[in-house]
């Protein structure tokens, strides 16, 4: 019964994905976007490699306020001054053409940057605030509302001086203190205002909206055509004989699962074309300029510093995937309950709505919250399964979810998609024949709990 059970689901299977490969409009889509995707990323590496032919001379201009707690003291010419910190900054921010650095003693830093705003006559003017903390020293960047220099470059900042003041600390030390310096210096990033960097527009704006219609339409379109096909057949004149072949199970597992790959392939040809996009566009660069600089690197190095080293690495990549496909057959699961519940001819337009309404609802929940960053509706969008494709998938993807976090998503999402799956089958089978009056939800229940 078994080996038959996946013999006729497999034939489903197969014969359902080549109805898909026939449509035109399954074609044109994939094909089109791939080479709109692979042209548009070797273009961008080709157009930046002939604009970088001259080394660009760095040209970004910073002023730090080092807003002193610690026993430190800066001294001209000593053993810790403004120009050592000035250089090792210019050292890691190769860009950074000058940087002026003032040193102030026991000043109050929430004054400090009140002061910045209000005059907003130097905006790229940023903070460091240095503390004692249990375990040594604190470095705690602060960037103002009105601060040109991103939030990312700011860390960058703050980073580049931790070398400067352990050596300044391990200089000429007592013995007391030699115990306190072998404890580590730590450093961190207070941001005041919003970071209006390109990188972090990317992530909070950009790649929540890209990927949350990617979803929206994928589920539209193949949940859709799932629906329909399931009801069209369930309605059909033909369904007694097909049942004498194929069990009811078969045949919705069957449709689902053609969907749900046909939309997986689509997309890792889209993923496939972007990498083949980049390799080809590397060898292009390489081929105008050999020194050019990688802008696709470049440009997720920058989201790195908005959102955290994670992003954009291979686990992330494979973990907000996971989320995506987990997402688009937990709605196809649905589109075929859709299907199911149709009893007459003239309702297969319905069947769309069981589908469409969660659908939207859902993406526009999640949208709304990744526009105005609710972190509140965010976080619970996450562990819904049926919003988390649309918020979860670019937040793991950014490094926004840590792994663990994004693992415990994929998990329920995945306990949700076969409930949902097992629902599909199981009202399909109860109501594969039934042509009555107008279906209720008390029948459907029914349905459910009979064995």
């Amino acid at each position: 019964m078994g080996n038959s059970f996946g013999k006729n689901t497999g034939n489903v299977f197969r014969f359902s994905c080549a109805q898909m490969l026939k449509k035109k409009g399954f074609l044109v889509s994939t094909i089109l976007i791939a080479i709109v995707i692979f042209a548009t990323i070797v273009a961008i590496m080709a157009f930046s490699a002939s604009d970088d032919d001259e080394e660009k001379e760095p040209t970004k201009e910073g002023k730090l306020i080092v807003c002193n707690e610690t026993d430190f003291v800066c001294v001209d010419g000593g053993t810790l001054n403004t120009g050592d910190i000035a250089t090792a900054i210019k050292e890691e921010m190769t860009d950074v053409k000058d940087i002026a650095v003032e040193w102030k003693d026991n000043a109050v830093i929430a004054d400090e940057v009140k002061k910045a705003e209000e005059a907003n006559d130097e905006p790229e003017c940023f903070f460091a605030v240095l503390r004692k903390t249990d375990d040594g020293y604190g470095i705690y960047m602060v960037r103002p509302k009105n601060c040109s220099w991103s939030e990312g470059e700011v860390t960058t900042a703050g980073e580049a001086m931790v070398p400067v003041l352990k050596a300044y600390v391990e200089r000429g030390i007592d013995p007391v203190m030699a115990i306190f310096v072998q404890l580590p210096t730590s450093s961190g990033t207070l941001v005041v205002g919003e970071d209006n960097s390109l990188a972090a527009t990317f992530v909070k704006y950009l790649l929540p909206m890209i990927s949350g219609m990617l979803v929206y339409f994928m589920v539209l379109s193949y949940g859709q055509d799932i629906a329909r096909s399931v009801a069209a057949e369930k309605t059909s004149k033909l369904m007694e004989m097909m049942l004498t072949f194929v069990s009811p199970n078969a045949l919705i597992f069957g449709k689902i699962l053609a969907g749900f790959v046909m939309s997986v392939l689509q997309v890792l040809i889209w993923v496939t074309s972007g990498i083949g996009g980049y390799y080809v566009g590397s060898l292009i660069a390489k081929s105008i300029n050999p020194n050019y600089t990688d802008v696709i690197a470049k440009a997720f190095a920058s989201i790195r510093a908005v959102t955290g080293a994670s992003a954009m690495t291979i686990v992330p990549v494979i973990l907000s995937l996971l989320v995506l496909f987990l997402g688009l057959l937990l709605y196809y699961s649905i589109a075929g309950i859709g299907g199911s519940v149709v009893t007459k001819p003239e309702e297969i337009g319905s069947a769309n709505a069981v589908i469409t309404f969660p659908v939207l609802i859902f993406w526009l929940i999640g949208y709304m919250a990744a526009m105005s960053q609710n972190e509140a509706t965010l976080t619970v969008c996450r562990y819904i399964p049926f919003a988390a494709p649309f918020t979860a998938t670019a937040e793991i993807l950014v490094g926004k979810i840590s792994i663990l976090n994004g693992a415990l998503i994929a998990l329920e999402m995945f306990v949700c998609t076969l409930l949902m799956v097992w629902i599909a089958g199981k009202i399909y089978r109860g109501l594969v024949l039934y042509s009555g009056e107008k279906l209720s939800i008390r029948k459907v229940f029914g349905v459910l709990r009979s064995k």
